[in-house]
């Protein structure tokens, strides 16, 4: 392995390294000084990727799957928490873990009405939640795989409700290792280094491909001038799918 590239994130510094057969290894924390912001916060320090810039602020036209693809939101220990989620399932949907931890009611909103979820599973580690929608139901989507320098797009809510369809690439895949979303040490997860611009709300977002499929699930962003962005694999969300279901650590606060 050679190391690659050292980042920041929420002031703690980050070590890339790379692995000969599963690709970037990267610390990555999912703790978040400020939930309110539905995302998670790093930074990377050097010019560590140099790839053609996409035109990641401009909107693309709306997707079919977006139909499937919602704002969450609920009260948190401390504040509104909100974020977005899709249907994997009829009335199965995934969204990030520090969306709704600590939200005794999260609601899933069509049109501006909000429909109750239920908590599945909850891993805070690989920062994904599963939850269940009894009175409201949408299309699922597919889970696939990403493949580098693919190009997909991310269907997302911002605070305000707006929906917003953006184009993506993906730069590696990356293991990424450090701590879970409330600052203890937690195990490795498979994620996608991303060129792409995201904004608060964003997290639990679906990252799309050209056949339809959901290849990332958007938990992290860069601070400053790189449009760089995280999402956990799919291969996560199926995990935590067929996992035993763990709601010890939903109730948590983030700190």
């Amino acid at each position: 392995m050679k190391i690659l590239s050292t980042i920041l994130l929420n002031f703690l510094f980050l070590l890339l390294v790379s692995c000969s057969s599963s690709g970037k290894v990267t610390s990555v924390n999912s703790s978040t000084e400020n939930i309110e912001k539905g995302f998670l916060h790093d930074q990377c320090l050097e010019d560590c990727h140099n790839l053609e810039t996409l035109q990641l602020d401009a909107e693309i036209p709306e997707l079919a799957e977006s139909n499937s693809v919602f704002q969450i939101k609920g009260l948190g220990c401390n504040s509104l928490q909100y974020g977005t989620g899709f249907f994997v399932q009829e009335n199965i949907v995934v969204t990030s873990a520090h969306v709704v931890a600590g939200v005794n009611s999260p609601e899933i909103f069509y049109n501006g009405v909000g429909f109750d979820l239920h908590f599945i599973s909850f891993d805070p580690n690989s920062d994904l939640a599963i939850l269940r929608s009894q009175n409201f139901t949408g299309k699922p989507l597919r889970l696939g795989e990403a493949q580098k320098d693919d190009s997909g797009t991310v269907v997302a809510y911002i605070k305000n409700g707006k929906k917003v369809v953006r184009e993506v690439k993906i730069r590696e895949k990356i293991l990424a290792i450090g701590k879970d979303i409330f600052g203890q040490p937690g195990e490795s997860r498979e994620a996608l280094s991303l060129e792409a611009k995201i904004e608060s709300g964003f997290s639990g977002a679906p990252v799309i491909n050209d056949n339809s499929e959901v290849i990332g699930v958007i938990f992290s962003r860069s601070r400053g001038g790189e449009s760089t962005a995280y999402a956990v694999q799919s291969s996560e969300v199926e995990k935590i799918l067929t996992e035993e279901v763990d709601l010890s650590s939903s109730t948590g606060c983030i700190p």
